[in-house]
């Protein structure tokens, strides 16, 4: 699976705090090294506090605002374990439909391989509710599942799913990759001893000395003392202390305190009780993680706050439909609002018939109905009942019986029904709460809300379920890039501030403003639509274009259209040139691996042997049908997306290894490591293939960045000379440092929830300079300027800057794009850099050669990286000021 520009970036934050983390660790354990030597006691500190300390110094780490209003770094929080060792605990701020769980399984990945150089141990998986408790269970046991799969590659192929109930062995831990579901109410009674975790199963014997074996016993207890122990009662003395006598509970509680899991806390925010805390701490963790799209940011229960996903990061990567639309019908009822929406998705529907007939990507629209009642002793005339929605849908809108489905805690039609699936008839799911969390369907489009009394708190709650992009992809068609929400008889701006809650609670409170009040009335509206204008000083520039990148061709009107990627790019490349260069020489563990991994984990002699048949018996596992073909051609489809050519590589690549002596055991234990590497191969080689190809269109004059006189808008990009945008009650106009108003935004207001940090410290450079003319955020308030390259993703730059020129009266254009610096040196940045150098030298040329006009009152376009620490000299250097 292709992981967003945002999720590489988590993941390179948490590679480097793993590395931060390792050195500090040496540090402090080679100091302890010298004082034990020395005699002396002191305290050297936390590891884990210095690696906070170390990030905060380097500025990697997120800022949040205090009351004040300034911008600070929350304190490091240290948690220790019932021995009181510090661990390790960071927290990954993502909004909802972010993809937590996958970045999850990829910290695992790292933080088992890379920083404890181990495959093997448990994880305990920790979650707030059955929903979520069974949506997790069956992602982590597909086995075609990215979550899975991630899983797999952590342990070399070796995952073991458990629940609370499940016995398993110390050989299990030892030779696989435990990972154990647990719900937080577990975890989170008042009395832990009470807990059935903690009681004395007799499950676990092979983690504990034997029952009568005191001394074995209380050895364990002084290495682990806060393992709990059978009290007399239990172990049926009941009138009287018997000397000597201990006996440690056999008990799943104790077992995790000996084996030290990895914990995972999904919706961590919602496990901050003290009991849920220390309890989760004295199972004796060897690092914590934390997902919560809202973390606590203050007092004793506050989380380490690692990254920091905003929603515009969703909205950027396609994943979010935007904006929400709010319609309140304050004339009529219930059934009048749920016809307004029947009707809404009637428009949907026939929208996405079009696409799918133009393009053959399928959506089907889905309504959420939340109504007030849903048990069968609850029909009441007072209340909505979900069977009054069903017989209203059915008998007054004509809707077919097998396109509704109730979803309640009673009666679940949905069942395990696949929503995505083009013969599913599913269009409208009504529920009460039922879908509060833990539901995820993309083609969720519409939330009818015809519980009037608890409208606000619905709308809180369920606004994430319509959120969701489909295929995490626009359609650019503005009916489906929307979502849709319909009540009735509510005060407008507190149904749209439920809306804004419910952002809030999914951990994307900057993007409130995409709120929108459309028809129906209602008593107070909750946002404004403004047209901005350009400054006076501005106003009478002629009409600014921006070149594009365009492909020759004698067919189009102008003899250029747009570049298209998968015609111009991928089509053009040689397929039959690729294959996987490292299948001479790459390696494929062998039972090496195995007397390795049992050498790892210290068994005792004793129980060598028997796990040596254990890892033998496991690798002798093999399917029937051998390795499973085209699972492993569509694991490939993200890199090579022929199917054909995909199989041929794969074939190629088999009958290499096969030649050189590799058993189909060996294969099979290790496809899935085998998988990654040929990805990381071949993705190499079509980058390096398609760049290559880029450059020599560019040279050759079949790809150009150009501006072309035609009426077609697609060829070039026209600054709007208004914008008209939403504005809520809480926007807050970008002032100058010294509180002092801009002055060359090329608009006449500027919103501070435009810009992320970097952003807005580039721009109130930008207004001090004597040479900029004016400069525009441009990838905000209108159709967004883009450039494509030889990737897929297209670049959409951040600001626009006007220069005054060499010549008098004529003026260039500046286009910068802003990096943060953890993201120096990384893939994406390296390919942005490289794009934007050799398009600048591009239109250097051919203006020289008199083969390119950008328009009468500019001069060439540049195109400049800023990269947080050097932001400011890279700007001088572009010659910008």
């Amino acid at each position: 699976m292709e992981l967003k520009e945002y999720q590489q970036g988590v993941l390179r934050k948490i590679d480097h705090y793993l590395a931060v983390l390792s050195e500090q660790t040496e540090k402090v354990e080679k100091v302890k090294v010298l004082i034990a030597e020395q005699g002396l006691d002191l305290d050297i500190g936390d590891p884990c506090q210095k690696t906070w300390d170390h990030l905060n110094n380097e500025r990697v780490l997120p800022s949040l605002c205090d009351k004040d209003g300034n911008t600070v770094v929350a304190p490091y929080l240290s948690r220790h374990d019932g021995l009181n060792r510090s661990i390790p605990n960071i927290c990954l701020k993502v909004p909802t439909g972010g993809g937590k769980t996958l970045l999850a399984t990829c910290a695992l990945e790292r933080i088992h391989t890379d920083y404890f150089k181990r495959q093997t141990g448990l994880v305990l998986w920790v979650v707030p509710s059955d929903a979520i408790y069974r949506q997790t269970w069956k992602q982590l046991a597909n086995r075609e599942h990215h979550y899975r799969q991630t899983l797999e590659r952590a342990s070399g192929g070796r995952v073991k799913l458990l629940e609370k109930g499940d016995a398993f062995t110390r050989l299990d831990v030892k030779g696989q990759l435990c990972v154990m579901l647990l719900m937080l109410p577990s975890a989170a009674r008042q009395s832990k001893d009470t807990l059935r975790m903690f009681r004395d199963s007799g499950r676990f014997t092979s983690f504990f000395p034997p029952e009568d074996d005191s001394e074995k016993n209380r050895a364990l207890l002084n290495a682990v003392p806060n393992l709990r122990i059978n009290d007399l009662a239990d172990m049926g003395y009941m009138d009287g202390i018997v000397p000597g006598s201990l006996s440690i509970r056999q008990s799943l509680g104790n077992v995790l305190c000996l084996v030290r899991p990895v914990v995972i806390i999904d919706e961590g925010h919602k496990a901050y009780s003290d009991t849920a805390r220390e309890t989760l701490c004295g199972f004796n963790p060897r690092f914590m993680v934390e997902l919560s799209a809202t973390p606590n940011t203050g007092g004793k229960h506050q989380s380490n706050m690692l990254v920091n996903v905003p929603g515009r990061d969703l909205k950027d990567e396609e994943m979010i439909k935007l904006p929400i639309n709010v319609e309140n019908e304050d004339k009529g009822g219930w059934k009048h609002t749920l016809t307004l929406a029947h009707q809404k998705l009637e428009d949907l529907a026939k929208e996405a018939a079009r696409l799918q007939m133009e393009s053959g990507r399928y959506i089907r629209p889905i309504m959420l109905v939340r109504v007030e009642r849903t048990g069968k002793e609850q029909r009441d005339a007072a209340f909505v009942h979900a069977e009054h929605a069903r017989e209203y849908l059915q008998e007054k809108l004509g809707v077919k019986e097998e396109e509704i489905r109730l979803k309640t805690s009673e009666n679940d039609e949905l069942g395990d029904e696949d929503l995505l699936a083009e013969n599913c008839p599913v269009r409208y799911i009504i529920t009460k709460d039922a879908l509060r969390e833990g539901w995820d369907c993309p083609f969720a489009y519409v939330l009818t809300i015809l519980s009037k009394t608890t409208a606000n708190t619905a709308l809180t709650q369920m606004i994430g379920r319509v959120l969701r992009q489909p295929h995490a992809q626009l359609t650019h068609r503005q009916a489906l890039d929307e979502c849709y929400v319909f009540t009735f008889d509510q005060d407008v701006s507190e149904a749209v501030n439920g809306v804004r809650k419910g952002l809030q609670d999914e951990g994307m409170a900057d993007l409130a403003s995409s709120v929108k009040v459309v028809g129906g009335g209602g008593k107070q509206r909750f946002t404004n639509k403004v047209t901005l204008n350009r400054r006076e000083a501005f106003a009478k520039l002629p009409t600014i274009f921006l070149p594009k990148v365009l492909a020759r061709d004698e067919k189009a009107v102008k003899g250029y259209r747009l570049l298209d990627y998968d015609r111009d790019i991928l089509g053009e490349l040689d397929w039959e040139a690729f294959r996987y260069l490292q299948a001479d020489n790459v390696k494929v563990e062998d039972q090496e691996k195995l007397k390795r991994t049992i050498a790892r984990v210290d068994l005792d002699q004793k129980k060598e042997d028997e796990a040596k048949l254990f890892f033998q018996e496991m690798v002798d596992h093999i399917p029937d049908e051998g390795l499973d073909i085209a699972f492993l051609v569509r694991q490939l489809l993200d890199v090579v997306p022929n199917p054909w050519q995909g199989m041929r590589i794969l074939d190629d690549t088999l009958a290499v290894l096969r030649s050189r002596g590799v058993s189909e055991k060996r294969l099979y234990v290790n496809r899935l490591d085998l998988l990654k590497s040929m990805k990381l191969d071949l993705r190499k080689q079509v980058d390096s293939a398609a760049e290559a190809l880029f450059r020599e269109k560019l040279e050759s004059g079949a790809i150009s960045l150009r501006l072309v006189s035609s009426g077609d808008a697609k060829l070039n990009w026209e600054l709007a000379k208004t914008l008209e945008i939403d504005v809520s009650d809480e926007d807050r106009l970008l002032h100058r440092k010294d509180g002092g108003d801009i002055e060359k935004s090329l608009f006449e207001k500027v919103y501070q929830r435009d810009f992320n940090e970097l952003e807005k410290e580039t721009a109130l450079y930008l207004d001090t300079r004597q040479s900029v003319y004016w400069w525009h955020r441009i990838a905000v308030n209108q159709r967004s300027y883009s450039l494509q390259g030889w990737q897929r993703n297209r670049i959409y730059p951040d600001i626009l800057a006007c220069v005054h020129g060499t010549d008098e009266g004529k003026f260039r254009f500046t286009v910068l794009e802003t990096k943060g610096e953890h993201l120096k040196g990384n893939d994406d940045t390296e390919y942005k850099r490289k794009m934007f150098e050799l398009l600048t030298a591009h239109v250097d040329t051919a203006i020289r050669a008199g083969e390119l006009d950008l328009g009468e009152s500019s001069q060439p376009t540049s195109f400049t990286m800023l990269m947080e620490k050097s932001w400011q000299q890279e700007i001088i250097n572009a010659g910008v000021v």
